[in-house]
Order: C-alpha cells, then sequence, then structure tokens
C-alpha cells in the first residue's frame, strides 16, 4: 500500500469516524424529539379527556367527548377501576396498556378493511402508548392513551437512511479528495524520488532541487544531496586511487620486465636455478601489467559517460573471434559450434564490443574441460538481440552466480590465477555492455555448463539471413 493512499485512508476513516459521532448525536436526538412531542400530546389528550368526564360526572349532563379518530383512549376511576369513557379507536381495536407513568411503542397487525391508518404493507401499525395518573378535584383518574406513529416512525426511518447515505456519499467523497491532496503533497516526494533513483554511479554529480520554503521535503533533499555528495566524493578518490596507483606501478614494472628479459638474454651461462626464477619473476611482472592495464581500462570505463555508436556486423565479429580462438580450442581439444543468421547489425563500437566477446570467448574456452564444447547462439527479437555463449565446464556454485561480475571476484581462486585472471574481465564486460544500453547474465549448473547472455539493441532492425 502506497504511502498516499494510506494518508487518504487515514484521513477518510477520521472524517468518517468524526462524521459519524456528530451524524449519530443529531439521528439521536431527532428519533428521541418525536417521541417527546408525542408523549406531551398524549398527556394534554389524557387531562381534557378526564376534564371533560369529571365536568359531565359533576354537572349530572350526559358525556359527550370527542377524541377524535387518531386517539385512542380510555379512562377509568383509580380506586374502583370503573371505565368512564373509551374512544371509538379504542372500541375498534384492543391494545395491550403500558404500566402507569410509562411510555411505550407498541406494533399491531391491523387490516386496513378494519380502519386505514396508514398502515405498512404487512398492515402493521405502531402506536405510541401512556398509562397516567390525573387528579382533579380530588378524584383520581387512570387513563390510558395512544396515538398512531407509523408515518413518523417511517418517515424517521427514510430520514435515517438519507443521513447514513449522505454520510457514506461524504465519506467516499472525502476519500477522493484526500487521495488527491496526498497527491498534491507528497509530489515533492514523488520528485526526489525519481531523481535520487536517475543519480548512480555514473550521476553522482546531480542534485535534488532545494526550495526555500523551510519544509520537511526540503530538509530530506538537504539531507539526501549532503549524502550524494560524500558519495561522489568517496567515489571519485576511490577512482583516483586506482587510475594513479596504476600509472604509479606502470612504469617500474615496464622496467623490471625489460630489465629480467635483458638479463635472461645476455647472461646464457647462468645457473639453471636462476632462469627458473627469472622466468617466474617474469611471468609474474606480465601479471601484474595486465592487472594493471585492466585497472586502467575499467577506470576509464567507469568515467565515461556515452560511447560513439555506429553501426557493427555482429556475425562478422563473432566469427573472426571464432577463428581466432579456434587453435586455443584446438590445443584442449574443444570443439566451437556457432548459429548466427547472414548479418546482424548492431549499434555499438567495434573496438569495445571486440573485448567483450574475446573475454567471454577466452574465459569460455579456458574454464572448460578437455575434449569440451563452446557453443554461441543468437535469438532475434524486434529490436535487440540475444548473444549466448556457453560452454561444458565445471560450472558455478547458486551463491556464486550474483557476484561474478564484481570487480576482483573470482569463483576458482587457483584456476584463475594458474590462466592469469584477475578478475576484472567480467566487470569489465558488464560496464562495456552497459554503456551499450544492453544487459549480460551470467546463469550455471554445477559440474555441468555455464552460460553467459548478452543483449544489444538491433541498428535499425537490419537483420537478413
Amino acid at each position: 500500500m502506497t504511502v498516499r493512499l494510506k494518508i487518504a485512508l487515514l484521513v477518510a476513516a477520521a472524517g468518517f469516524g468524526a462524521s459519524l459521532i456528530f451524524s449519530g448525536i443529531i439521528l439521536w436526538q431527532m428519533l428521541k424529539q418525536p417521541g417527546r412531542i408525542i408523549d406531551s400530546e398524549l398527556l394534554s389528550i389524557a387531562k381534557r379527556g378526564v376534564w371533560i368526564v369529571d365536568k359531565g360526572i359533576r354537572d349530572g349532563h350526559a358525556l359527550i367527548f370527542i377524541s377524535g379518530d387518531n386517539y385512542w383512549l380510555k379512562i377509568y376511576t383509580k380506586n374502583k377501576n370503573q371505565l368512564l369513557y373509551q374512544s371509538k379507536l379504542a372500541r375498534i381495536i384492543n391494545l395491550p396498556e403500558p404500566k402507569v407513568g410509562s411510555s411505550v411503542t407498541i406494533s399491531r397487525t391491523i387490516p386496513r378493511t378494519t380502519i386505514d391508518l396508514g398502515q405498512d404493507d404487512e398492515n402493521e401499525v405502531s402506536f405510541r402508548a401512556r398509562k397516567l395518573i390525573i387528579s382533579r378535584d380530588g378524584l383520581d383518574y387512570i387513563v390510558s392513551v395512544a396515538r398512531p406513529v407509523e408515518v413518523i416512525i417511517e418517515g424517521l426511518w427514510d430520514i435515517s437512511v438519507s443521513v447514513l447515505s449522505g454520510l457514506l456519499f461524504s465519506s467516499l467523497l472525502l476519500l477522493a479528495i484526500s487521495y488527491f491532496v496526498a497527491g498534491v503533497i507528497l509530489k515533492p516526494v514523488r520528485a526526489i524520488t525519481e531523481l535520487a533513483h536517475d543519480i548512480t554511479e555514473r550521476h553522482l554529480d546531480r542534485r535534488i532541487p532545494v526550495a526555500n520554503e523551510q519544509d520537511e521535503f526540503n530538509a530530506l533533499a538537504k539531507t539526501l544531496n549532503k549524502v550524494f555528495e560524500r558519495l561522489q566524493n568517496a567515489f571519485l578518490g576511490q577512482k583516483r586511487l586506482l587510475s594513479d596507483t596504476s600509472h604509479e606501478l606502470k612504469t617500474p614494472l615496464t622496467m623490471m620486465r625489460l630489465s629480467l628479459d635483458e638479463l635472461r638474454s645476455t647472461d646464457a651461462e647462468q645457473p639453471t636455478r636462476w632462469l627458473e626464477i627469472i622466468g617466474r619473476m617474469t611471468e609474474q611482472t606480465l601479471r601484474m601489467e595486465r592487472l594493471v592495464k585492466n585497472i586502467l581500462d575499467l577506470s576509464a570505463l567507469e568515467i565515461m559517460g556515452e560511447i560513439h555508436k555506429e553501426p557493427v556486423d555482429l556475425v562478422m565479429l563473432l566469427s573472426s573471434l571464432q577463428q581466432d580462438y579456434q587453435l586455443l580450442a584446438d590445443a584442449k581439444n574443444i570443439r566451437i559450434e556457432s548459429h548466427f543468421p547472414l548479418t546482424i547489425m548492431v549499434d555499438g563500437e567495434l573496438e569495445k564490443l571486440e573485448r567483450v566477446f574475446s573475454n567471454l570467448m577466452d574465459n569460455a574456452i579456458k574454464y572448460n574441460q578437455d575434449g569440451g564444447r563452446v557453443e554461441i547462439l543468437s535469438k532475434l527479437s524486434v529490436d535487440q538481440v540475444t548473444i549466448v555463449i556457453s560452454n561444458t565446464g565445471a560450472g558455478l556454485d547458486e551463491d556464486e552466480i550474483p557476484r561474478v561480475f564484481d570487480m576482483f571476484y573470482r569463483a576458482e581462486e587457483s584456476r584463475a590465477l594458474r590462466y592469469g585472471g584477475s578478475g576484472l574481465g567480467l566487470a569489465i564486460v558488464k560496464r562495456i555492455v552497459q554503456l551499450h544500453g544492453g544487459q549480460v547474465n551470467l546463469t550455471s549448473r554445477t559440474g555441468e555448463w555455464t552460460r553467459v547472455i548478452v543483449k544489444l539493441n538491433i541498428h535499425r532492425d537490419v537483420v537478413t539471413g
């Protein structure tokens, strides 16, 4: 889940919670208010009924009281519990009477053919009922009074549904607004992330723009810029150290090798032991020279930002290298097999691509078993060519594969030293392929095979054959 979505959900949840509490309080008051009003109305009807009943009894006149069709009313004497009056609705409908002093809501099923009180589809009608003791001129009366409230309850239900629907809609709207606002707020973070992602070891001179506002985003940008500056200084210092050290070693190593060659060639009567020592020293000097050359080449490639690309016939290049390495392969009875179309044109620099595939061919033969096989295949797609070079060597362990392109990493130390390996060849290959906008990967199975996969961009989709 993204930070933007988290912020939007938190804001929407907070807004929904606050709205729910506020709406709940308002809705509760709205639901309670009609009950209080109806209870007050029923009390007024009860008092009016008692007044008329009491007046009729004391004056000895015939009892005349019209409470209307909407009220259910019964009046009793308290001491004898004698029914003094019941309304028309009370004669038609029998309702359970609540306890004295209480107010309740009662639901009854009443067919519309009996009386129309606004029943629902199931012919149910809700009544608000009260039972009261009312005193007048020293006489106590028990009054049960009720009225239908089905229409009111349905209205309250509609209001509740409307409030909840509005709450849901407002929450969704708040979520959308929060998501948009969070996107606006986090826009500087996205810009910082994108720029920081582009700042690699070859673009450490880039910096994140800092605005004048003193906010958290600019503080983060300033901190990251300081980190990038320290990384740049450390990286450049490391490169300078490698380059300077290599340059300093190059001249004395050359002088040592020339001196050893001169010493070995001018004095033919030197003891055999001396000649062996001089030979080993010469071999180590040559190895150190190759190491220094590789370090210088890799340093130059690391600093290089781009190369001059031109159309290169990859089939011609690979065929030429195959012929060059055939003698080395024959010495170990290794069979080289290749399968290419007539022409594959790629965008690149011929010298550097030759360095890549020469290094891979050299490794495929050197680190192969006697009587083994080297296979070179090509696979074409719309805009890329994939060159696969595999051999039948000892292979690599699975935990070694991710490190084979690291500087100075040698999977088999003793064998690499025997063949003069420095651990820089594949690092140079990777950097050259990156400069060409391609990719290089290695797969292997221990004791069976190793396969290097190089992907390069095709020049204007020119493929024939």
